[in-house]
């Protein structure tokens, strides 16, 4: 695999090391001519000291032949046109742009970039999983591209309004399935005949725009 990673600050310099010690073919673009000698000298990679917006750079440095493009320099816009040209002029296949503004995240995606990451949103998601004492809580993102569907752990509370009730008696949102429940360590696969007990912890796929409708309809509070 053939990655080229434009910007060669922090992040580019450690990521440029991870994929090389996981067997990537790796090309590093730096703008600034001292940093690019600090990722010569530090990291057993081609580096080029040049534009990584540059049709002709990027040529040079394989990108007709790159199997991934990453852009992660400090400016949005710059990353924006390094996967809008790598994309474009070469065709590689998925190109990656670090979002220094999260406001900027949906302008790339609907501007052709494959996959957005924002190190602000990563913090905030990660704060989120990490310290989260609401009924709901997100487990893991099942599209981390588009960020669109979720597994969500749901515990039930005491004196649970719906305790006695069976599923399907319940109007859950269509997009929203109920994957297994734990009660006392011991795991259920429900049924429309499955009751709800009140300590319950339900596992649910959901899709993250029916998160309300999912709350109203279970009845669970922030």
């Amino acid at each position: 695999m053939k990655a080229i990673i434009v910007g060669g600050g922090k992040v580019g310099f450690y990521l440029a090391k991870t994929l090389l010690e996981k067997g990537y073919t790796v090309t590093v673009i730096e703008r600034d001519k001292e940093q690019s000698h600090y990722c010569a000298n530090h990291l057993e990679a081609e580096v080029d000291c040049g534009d990584g917006t540059s049709v002709e750079t990027l040529l040079a440095c394989g990108a007709d032949k790159a199997d991934c493009v990453i852009a992660v320099t400090g400016k949005d816009e710059c990353n924006l046109i390094t996967c809008q040209v790598a994309k474009k002029a070469f065709n590689v296949r998925k190109t990656i742009a670090k979002v220094n503004n999260p406001k900027n995240a949906d302008v790339m995606k609907q501007l052709g970039v494959d996959i957005v990451v924002s190190a602000t949103d990563n913090i905030i998601q990660q704060l989120e999983h990490e310290v989260n004492f609401s009924a709901m809580k997100k487990l893991l993102s099942i599209d981390e591209e588009f960020d669109d569907a979720s597994l969500v752990e749901i515990t039930l509370p005491d004196n649970y309004v719906y305790e006695g009730k069976k599923l399907a008696e319940l109007s859950l949102p269509a997009e929203c399935n109920i994957a297994c429940i734990n009660r006392g360590g011991r795991t259920i696969i429900p049924r429309g005949a499955t009751i709800l007990w009140s300590g319950d912890v339900v596992l649910l796929v959901m899709m993250n725009s029916k998160e309300k409708e999912l709350r109203k309809a279970l009845k669970i509070k922030d």
